[in-house]
């Protein structure tokens, strides 16, 4: 019987059990881990493994397929400690939104004879954790698949199979277009959330502008509520190609400022020479250190701050009715009674009209 471990059971890792065990796929046996106890409570209920272990060691033993399904960051001290351990021929892949950090990684720290096959369901929400998870959550959905240079052909070959049975379109691509790629249509979309919560809930107008914010507001800040641990991951592993497509966003949206406001011309291409030399830095880099605990903070407080608008714990007071106000009731009291007054007026001064006319 084959043995397919997942380490990480959150949301992605418990929809891939799911995803394995509605695919009915025989003789195999799926194996859950994680450092959560949490977590591991939580894949358990879910019933999509056949067994959930507590010491990585034991999920790891004669095992044939490992998903690392942990944050990104996470993922160089799982396989620098799981690397000796793994059976000759057993083939590891992950499900990491950076690929070229884990590539890297995977060439320092598995050994020869442990195949390595990159993978990125590009697929999720922003609701995390095991209790989110979704059978269905890949299906018809781009699954991106990145092999090392030496893995097998046949390596390939099984997690394209992987890839199928849950459901996903296998999408061979190499690791700096990967990057690049997702960069733009997945993390620049997180960090544009992030921005515009950021930038509405800090302003001192915050308590009444809450209350207008509607579905709009809602669906273009849905991203800023995900996981801020796997978001930091993500975000600090690929830092240089998300400051590349950002830069290419702000002169995107200078465009449209342009066409909104009457700026001198000469100002524009000032601006427009200041963004380029900006881009042109990020992108001669060959890396980029990122605030780690920097970015965590900003999107921690970016998921509370729409959490609370979510509960509706963002009130305003300024505009509450006061006592001198009337109520919807007597409002609509004093507009019928001022139209029978307006009425009675017609009839008496229309009366005295008349009598003039005679």
């Amino acid at each position: 019987m084959a043995k397919i471990t997942i380490i990480g059971t959150g949301l992605i890792g418990t929809s891939l059990a799911l995803a394995l065990k509605q695919a009915q796929l025989r003789n195999v046996e799926i194996v859950g881990t994680d450092s959560d106890s949490r977590s591991r409570a939580g894949a358990q209920k879910s019933g999509g493994f056949d067994r959930i272990e507590n010491r990585l060691m034991n999920a790891i033993r004669d095992v044939d397929i490992v998903v690392m399904a942990t944050p990104v960051m996470a993922m160089r001290e799982l396989m620098e400690i799981i690397g000796p351990e793994l059976p000759d021929g057993c083939l590891v892949t992950d499900v990491g939104s950076s690929k070229r950090v884990v590539m890297d990684w995977a060439e320092e720290y598995l050994p020869r004879g442990i195949d390595f096959v990159g993978g990125h369901p590009m697929a999720g929400r922003e609701t995390p954790g095991p209790e989110n998870a979704d059978a269905n959550l890949f299906r018809d959905k781009a699954y991106c698949v990145i092999p090392r240079a030496d893995a097998r052909e046949q390596a390939v070959s099984e997690v394209t199979t992987l890839v199928q049975a849950v459901g996903g379109r296998p999408f061979y691509i190499g690791v700096d277009e990967h990057d690049s790629f997702v960069a733009a249509v997945s993390h620049l979309p997180f960090m544009l959330s992030v921005g515009l919560v950021g930038c509405t809930s800090k302003s001192a107008n915050w308590d009444d502008i809450a209350q207008l914010a509607s579905s709009g507001y809602h669906d273009l800040t849905r991203l800023a509520s995900g996981d801020p641990i796997m978001h930091r991951d993500i975000c600090a592993t690929n830092a240089q190609h998300i400051v590349a497509w950002i830069d290419a966003f702000i002169r995107e949206l200078y465009y449209i400022r342009q066409s909104l406001d009457t700026q001198t011309k000469e100002d524009t291409q000032e601006l427009q020479r200041s963004i380029q030399v900006l881009a042109d830095e990020a992108l001669s880099k060959s890396s980029m250190e990122s605030d780690v605990e920097g970015l965590q903070k900003l999107f921690e407080d970016a998921a509370v701050a729409r959490g609370r608008w979510l509960a509706g714990e963002v009130n305003s007071k300024s505009r509450e009715a006061s006592p001198e106000i009337p109520s919807f009731a007597e409002s609509m009291g004093e507009m019928f009674a001022g139209r029978r007054l307006m009425e009675k007026s017609r009839q008496f001064f229309g009366g005295r009209e008349q009598e003039r006319r005679r």
